[in-house]
C-alpha cells in the first residue's frame, strides 16, 4: 500500500487537475480497481473531495498573499503591513481657501477681537452645498478703525467624540466616521466627568523625542478605513487613567470635491465683538482637497517612507516626506546644492507644485521649512525655491483620409487639442516628467483611425514679467539645447518703439524693431547673450516701458525632439498656444 502513495500528485491547485490526480490515485488502490469513477456515486464523492481541496488551496493562497505588502489585495491587510513599516496612510483632506473678511459697525474702542475656530462658511458646487470652517482662532486688529483680516477656511463638518477610560471595560479610541481629515484632529484629556481640568495631547511624530510624561497620542488606521487613537504606557508617552475623559475634535470632509471653489457665503460666524456687517472677498480658491490614500499608493509609498526613517538624509528624502505629509502638494522635487551652477554646498533645494496652482505662497514655504527642519542634519539648510515652467508648443498638421470618415477638419483640430490636454495631465505638468516626442506623436495619430500621419514640430518657451520702472538682468534658463537663429519674442515697448528679441546666430541677443520699410533694425545690439548648448539666455539692463499681454514670451526651437526637465523645471504642453491644422487626402 505504501508504494501507491507515489501516484498522488499534490502540486496541482486547479479543480480539474485535483480531481484527475485523486482519480488516478484511487484507481491504483486494490480496493477500488473495479470502480467506475465517471459514472457511479464515486464520481460525486471525487467532486466533493476535489472541491474541498480546491477551496482550501485557494483560501490558503489568498491568506498567504494578504500577509505580504506586495501581494495583499484587501485594504485592511495592506494597512496592517504598512503599519509594520511605521507608515500611516494619508487620510482624506478638506480643501482650503484664503479669504479676506471686512467688518463694519465695530466699536472703535475695541483694539482686537477673535473669530472663533469652527466659524462656518458655505459654498455650492453643482447644486450641492458644502461647509467650510475656520480651523483655528483668528485675531482681528483695529487698524485706524478698519477691521480687515485675511484668514484660511477649510472644508469639513466639525464633530466631537468622547471616550471614558476604564481598565475594567477597556475601549478602543476609534473615530467612528469615514473621511476624517486627520490634520484636523485636536485631542484633550479631561480628568473626569466631575473634574473639568483638561490636558491637550499632540500627535507623536518622532518617538525619540517622546518622554515618559509627554502628553502625546499615537494615530493609526484601523479597519474599514477608520482611524484609531492610542496613548503611551508611562514609559513612551503619558498614559491615561481610569475615569479620564478623552475628547476628540475633528472634521469629516469631502476630499477633492470642493477643489476650485471660489464663491463663499458667511454662515455662522462666531466673533468676540459685535459688528453690523461682514463682507467676504476671495483671496485664493480652494485647493488641497483629496481622497483617502488608496491601496496602490500605500504599497508604493510605505517602503519608501520606511527608507527615510522619518529623517531627511539624502535629497530624495525631503520630497518623500513633504509629499506624504502635505495633501495640498501635487509634486515635489529636491536636489543637493552641488548640482546647481555655480555649486552651493550645505544646502538642499526644494521646489513644490501645489494642486491647481503654479506656485506656493511665501507663508506656505515657511511652514514647510519648519516642518522639515527638525528632521534635517545640522549641517544642511533646506531652501525652498519656486517651480520654473518650460512651455512646449507644437505646430501640428493632421493628415486624414477623407474617404474613411465623415468627420470634418474642425473635428480633428478640436479632438487633437483635447488629446493634448489629456497628454499634458497624464504625462507632464510635474517635476521630472519628460516630454517624449514619439509618445506625443502617437497620441495625436490615435485620435482617429482615419489619420494617415501627423507632421509635428516643436518650440519651447519661457515667460517672464519685466519691471517697467527699473532695469534688470533677465535670465531665461531652458535647460535644453536651442537651435541657432530661432529665438523670437512677443512684443514690448522699448525706447518708444514696438520691439522684439531675437538672436543673431553668433550667441548674441538683440532688441530690434521694424522700420517704415518693414525691415528689421536693431535698437540695441548685444543686449544679452545666449548659450545654445546649455539653453541659457541672459538679457542685461532690460527696462521696457510697456509690454503686450501679462508677460513677455521668448520662444526657441529645441535641438532635440525629446524635452528634458531638470531640477525645479516643469514641462507644460500648452494646447492654447499650439497651432493645429487638418488636411484631408483621398
Amino acid at each position: 500500500m505504501a508504494a501507491a502513495n507515489t501516484y498522488l500528485n499534490i502540486t496541482e491547485t486547479d479543480f480539474a487537475d485535483i480531481r484527475a490526480n485523486l482519480e488516478s490515485y484511487l484507481s491504483t488502490q486494490t480496493q477500488f480497481q473495479d470502480y467506475d469513477f465517471e459514472g457511479s456515486a464515486m464520481s460525486t464523492l471525487l467532486d466533493v473531495l476535489a472541491y474541498n481541496t480546491h477551496y482550501n488551496a485557494f483560501y490558503i493562497n489568498m491568506l498567504a498573499n494578504e500577509m505580504f505588502l506586495d501581494t495583499a489585495q484587501q485594504r485592511d491587510s495592506v494597512v496592517s503591513r504598512a503599519k509594520e513599516l511605521g507608515y500611516l496612510p494619508v487620510s482624506a483632506r478638506g480643501a482650503s481657501a484664503n479669504v479676506t473678511l471686512t467688518f463694519t459697525g465695530v466699536a472703535n474702542t475695541i483694539g482686537t477681537f477673535l473669530i472663533s475656530a469652527n466659524s462656518k462658511f458655505t459654498t455650492t458646487i453643482d447644486d450641492i452645498g458644502y461647509t467650510f470652517v475656520t480651523p483655528e482662532d483668528f485675531t482681528v486688529q483695529n487698524n485706524a478703525d478698519i477691521f480687515v483680516k485675511e484668514i484660511t477656511i477649510t472644508e469639513g463638518e466639525p464633530l466631537q467624540h468622547r471616550f471614558t477610560v476604564s481598565s475594567a471595560a477597556p475601549v478602543k479610541y476609534r473615530i467612528p466616521n469615514a473621511n476624517v481629515d486627520t490634520n484636523s484632529i485636536k485631542l484633550r484629556v479631561q480628568e473626569s466627568a466631575a473634574d473639568l481640568t483638561q490636558t491637550t495631547f499632540t500627535k507623536a511624530t518622532n518617538v525619540v523625542a517622546v518622554a515618559n510624561n509627554s502628553p502625546v497620542y499615537f494615530l493609526h488606521e484601523s479597519f474599514d478605513e477608520k482611524y484609531e487613537v492610542s496613548f503611551g504606557d508611562g514609559v513612551v508617552g503619558k498614559s491615561v487613567k481610569n475615569n479620564n475623559v478623552v475628547i476628540v475634535d475633528y472634521r469629516v470632509c469631502n476630499g477633492a470635491m470642493t477643489n476650485g471653489a471660489d464663491v463663499f457665503s458667511v454662515g455662522a460666524l462666531s466673533a468676540t465683538a459685535d459688528y453690523t456687517t461682514v463682507t467676504l472677498a476671495i483671496k485664493s480658491k480652494a485647493t488641497g482637497g483629496r481622497a483617502q490614500e488608496d491601496v496602490s499608493s500605500i504599497k508604493f509609498n510605505a517602503p519608501k517612507y520606511y527608507e527615510t526613517q522619518n529623517r531627511a538624509i539624502i535629497a530624495e528624502d525631503y520630497s518623500r516626506i513633504l509629499l506624504n505629509e502635505n495633501s495640498d502638494l501635487d509634486s515635489v522635487v529636491s536636489y543637493g546644492g552641488e548640482e546647481r551652477t555655480p555649486a552651493v554646498y550645505g544646502k538642499v533645494y526644494i521646489a513644490t507644485k501645489p494642486l491647481l496652482e503654479d506656485y506656493i505662497t511665501a507663508e506656505r514655504k515657511t511652514q514647510l521649512r519648519l516642518a522639515i527642519k527638525d528632521r534635517t542634519p545640522l549641517a544642511v539648510d533646506p531652501v525652498f525655491v519656486d517651480a520654473e515652467y518650460l512651455y512646449a508648443i507644437p505646430t501640428i498638421d493632421v493628415l486624414y483620409d477623407s474617404k474613411a470618415t465623415v468627420k470634418t477638419g474642425d473635428w480633428f483640430i478640436s479632438n487633437a487639442k483635447a488629446a493634448m490636454v489629456t497628454f499634458n495631465t497624464n504625462n507632464l505638468n510635474q517635476f521630472k516628467k519628460r516630454f517624449r516626442f514619439s509618445r506625443f506623436a502617437r497620441t495625436i495619430d490615435n485620435v482617429d483611425t482615419s489619420i494617415f500621419n501627423s507632421a509635428i514640430s516643436m518650440k519651447i518657451q519661457k515667460r517672464f514679467t519685466p519691471d517697467t520702472n527699473v532695469s534688470q538682468t533677465v535670465i531665461l534658463n531652458y535647460k535644453n539645447p536651442i537651435r541657432v537663429s530661432t529665438v523670437v519674442s512677443t512684443s514690448f515697448t522699448y525706447s518708444g518703439f514696438q520691439a522684439f528679441l531675437d538672436d543673431d546666430g553668433l550667441g548674441n541677443i538683440n532688441i530690434y524693431r521694424y522700420n517704415e520699410l518693414k525691415a528689421k533694425t536693431n535698437i540695441v545690439e548685444n543686449a544679452g547673450t545666449i548659450d545654445y548648448v546649455a539653453g541659457l539666455i541672459t538679457i542685461n539692463n532690460f527696462a521696457p516701458s510697456d509690454y503686450n499681454g501679462v508677460e513677455i514670451k521668448v520662444t526657441g526651437t529645441p535641438e532635440n525632439l525629446d524635452i528634458v526637465p531638470t531640477q525645479e523645471t516643469i514641462i507644460v504642453l500648452d494646447s492654447e498656444a499650439a497651432t493645429i491644422t487638418a488636411t484631408s487626402e483621398s
